[in-house]
């Protein structure tokens, strides 16, 4: 039955549209007997831990101000090495892995090249025969992406797509889900010249995508079309620093150069944002 609704979602129904109004109604100031008996299902129902939450549940006026809530100082740790990689999120890894020749195996064995991935062939560069891991975020979790490692900040892409879901069934029925569904790729660089990116993906009902250093944001009313800003000057950003968030929850797909090297891990693990996740290899600082 699931699978016939992605067929639907992909074929007939108006999956960027319904995205739209669901953004829409989550940013509207609801009256509170329908604000918060809401809300309150939906921490019992997708086990939110309300506990790490900066601010009681009645300080939040809208959905997505609750979808994107800060969490409380001190609950997270960030892992202290200046070598070290850390997650930007919290979520459970989707898959890990090397990058050969500019391909990587994805979710069920399905290989995505860099260029599917990014649009173009200047992006794809850094990566080849690098590494990527990809962490899916649920709606239980905490929706704000950060930066893995120290860096500058080059540019940020935008390129417009489906708004499909993110999850295993709908992976297993799009092979290409990633570089169908739309996605704003920051790129960053380190002072040692290793490059890596944060990928992050669009979904059904993930309203917008904002971007933390940039007034950017996905999924407007209008017709959508690629976008790339270059920052000459580039913004610097310490690991762990915000880089933007999911209004409702998706994926990010990590991208690293050849100098890094990430630790392997098993699909479903979990994450927390400040988890190490690898290491810039030695000798390159």
């Amino acid at each position: 039955m699931y699978k016939f609704f992605l067929h639907l979602l992909n074929t007939i129904l108006p999956e960027r549209l319904l995205s739209r109004l669901v953004g829409h109604l989550t940013r509207l100031r609801l009256p509170k007997f329908l604000l918060r008996p809401f809300l309150r299902w939906y921490i019992g129902h997708f086990h939110v831990n309300l506990e790490e939450a900066e601010k009681p549940l009645e300080a939040y006026p809208t959905i997505v101000a609750f979808f994107t809530r800060h969490l409380r100082p001190g609950v997270r740790t960030i892992d202290p090495d200046p070598n070290t990689l850390v997650s930007p999120v919290d979520g459970a890894v989707y898959q890990c892995g090397p990058i050969k020749d500019g391909t990587f195996i994805h979710a069920k064995g399905h290989p995505y090249t860099l260029l599917e991935l990014l649009g173009s062939e200047e992006s794809c560069q850094p990566f080849q025969n690098g590494s990527f891991l990809t962490i899916y975020l649920s709606p239980r979790d905490y929706h704000r992406i950060h930066t893995p490692f120290d860096g500058t900040i080059q540019s940020f892409h935008y390129i417009p797509g489906k708004l499909l879901p993110v999850n295993p069934p709908s992976a297993e029925l799009f092979p290409k889900l990633f570089a169908i569904n739309e996605r704003l790729t920051t790129f960053f660089q380190h002072d040692s010249g290793a490059s890596f990116a944060v990928v992050k993906v669009g979904a059904t009902n993930v309203g917008r995508i904002r971007l933390s250093y940039d007034e950017y944001v996905t999924n407007r009313w209008g017709s959508a079309s690629v976008a790339v800003r270059d920052y000459p000057e580039g913004i610097p950003v310490e690991k762990a620093d915000e880089i933007g968030m999911f209004e409702m929850g998706s994926t990010v797909i990590l991208l690293f150069s050849p100098e890094f090297q990430i630790d392997d891990f098993e699909p479903d693990t979990p994450m927390q944002l400040g988890q190490k996740i690898g290491e810039l290899g030695t000798g390159t600082l």
